[in-house]
Parts: structure tokens; sequence; C-alpha cells
């Protein structure tokens, strides 16, 4: 069988669980694309949080690739699409795998595009997202117990500020609450600005959790190509999915 349209795989953000994205992926596949939402092994509920201390964005790193992998060794070509936090492993996911590094290594299938949604991009290779060797501020909005974060409810307006009450209501009883801190301490030797295929940055200009001015450095730093601004808050895929999905489906056909 040959496939013209290339896999999607979407990365959700800190305490997101895939189905935060159900209808950007169900406008995914009406549109026949084959979508991809693995979990992030970062986070969960508080009776897991045990497992989860000590679990990195490299753990993330290894899902992505396993739900990824077999589909890029049958030849087919791939875009990463990712929401704030999940980012970081996306990136990272990206390092070896594009159209043009596995041809070289005489593999079929690659990343072909990545598109960033609120994302981060680290300034300097082997340091921290501040650009030096601390570790980030602890968010008001988290409380830190045996080195994992427990989300607290002041987090609902920021994350979701362009969706009404019942609207928020129910994105954030679809959150995970529970992530390790060790997630967010990462100091990666391959960084945004290292990855070649055409990256595209959707900046939230409405954001109350990841400032837009912020964003604006984020997209700047990881010397992305595009950048496609919409009045939005932090999850747009929540509040306009259809204009997601436009920057979705421009990225997969280019």
């Amino acid at each position: 069988m040959s496939y013209t349209k290339p896999v999607v795989v979407l990365v959700p953000g800190a305490f997101h669980r895939p189905s935060s994205w159900n209808a950007l992926a169900e406008g995914l596949r009406k549109q026949g694309y084959t979508v991809l939402t693995p979990p992030l092994a970062v986070c969960g509920e508080a009776t897991d949080a045990k497992q989860l201390v000590g679990t990195t964005a490299l753990d993330d790193v290894r899902i992505i690739h396993s739900n990824i992998l077999p589909f890029l060794d049958n030849g087919r070509e791939c875009v990463v699409v990712s929401h704030s936090y999940g980012s970081v492993p996306a990136a990272l996911a990206v390092e070896g795998q594009t159209v043009e590094e596995r041809a070289a290594k005489g593999l079929s299938g690659g990343i072909k595009a990545m598109v960033t949604i609120a994302g981060f991009s680290y300034p300097v290779r082997g340091k921290s997202i501040m650009g030096d060797d601390s570790e980030p501020p602890i968010m008001p909005y988290h409380v830190l117990e045996e080195e994992v974060l427990h989300l607290q409810e002041p987090a609902k307006p920021l994350f979701y500020s362009d969706l009404d009450q019942e609207g928020q209501d129910a994105a954030w009883e679809n959150l995970s609450k529970a992530q390790s801190r060790a997630s967010f301490c990462l100091f990666p030797n391959f960084i945004t600005s290292d990855i070649l295929i055409p990256k595209t940055y959707i900046l939230c200009e409405q954001d109350k959790a990841v400032d837009p001015s912020h964003q604006e450095a984020f997209a700047q730093i990881g010397q992305y190509d595009k950048i496609v601004r919409l009045p939005s808050g932090h999850s747009p895929f929540l509040s306009m999915p259809e204009r997601v999905l436009e920057v979705i489906v421009g990225a997969a056909q280019s």
C-alpha cells in the first residue's frame, strides 16, 4: 500500500493526557491522516507519585520512539506536533530520525516537519532552559512533594483562559495532577536550533500560562522557520482546533 500523507504524532504538554488531543485528532483522521497520541511517562495521578520520581523527558522520548519508529521503518514520514512541556521530548525525539538523516543511514521514512504549540527552546547546549546551570523555579501552582510536582487548581484559568467555565472544568478534570520534578530539569546536548527540518511555532497571543513574549523568544531561540499567531489561550487545540488543524495540515503538505 502506498501512503501519501504523513503520520501525525501529538505529544501532550505537562500534566495533559493523550485525550486532550481528541478534537484535533478526530479532525486529522477525517482528513485521512494516521494519528498517534502517546502518553507522557513523567506524569500521572497522585497515587502514582512514587513511580514518577526521577522520570525525565528521555523517558518520554522512548515512548514517542516506540510509537513512531515502526511507521518510519515501514517507510512512512511523520510530522511531530507538541504542546508546551511536550516540546522538550518532541525535539529530542527528532534527533537522528529526520528523512535526510535516515536516508544517510540507508533507512527509509523519517520525520519531515515539526509543529510546536506554546513550547520551549533551550538556548545553550548542555545547560538548563534558563541558559545556565540553574534549575527552573517551581511555579506558584505546583506543590513539590518528594520530587513530584502536584498541580493545584489555580492553574485551571491559566491553562484554559479562553474556554468558558464549563470547558475549563471539563479540561481540568481530564488532567493528570502529578508530574516528576526531574522532567523540568533537563540539560540536553541536542536542542531545537539543531533541528533542520521545517519547524512551525504556534504562538498563543492570549496565553496566561506561558507569556507570549516568552513564546516569541523561544521561537527565535529555536530558529523556527514559521511563526503562526493565534488569538488563543494556552491550549488552542481545545478552543480552536480547526485553526491548529490548518497549521498541521500545512506542515504535512509542505
